[in-house]
């Protein structure tokens, strides 16, 4: 019972590792980029309305030093 619980589990875990390694490989063509300037298209964005929802009232002032 306990050997035919292992050998399940480690077939599931070998199954999943080849499911893993072969997505990742997909991905390898991907870049960590800083902003999405490479994803828009020039001119496809129009802002419309220009409004701020404050959804919470917690504000937190903190005073600027000021140059003696």
């Amino acid at each position: 019972m306990l050997t035919s619980i292992l050998i399940a589990l480690g077939a599931a875990l070998v199954i999943s590792a080849i499911i893993m390694f072969s997505v990742r490989a997909k991905l390898k063509s991907v870049k960590l980029q800083r902003t999405a300037c490479n994803y828009e298209r020039a001119g496809s964005f129009g802002l419309t309305k220009q409004k701020d929802a404050f959804l919470y009232r917690n504000i937190v002032r903190i005073p600027r030093p000021r140059k003696r």
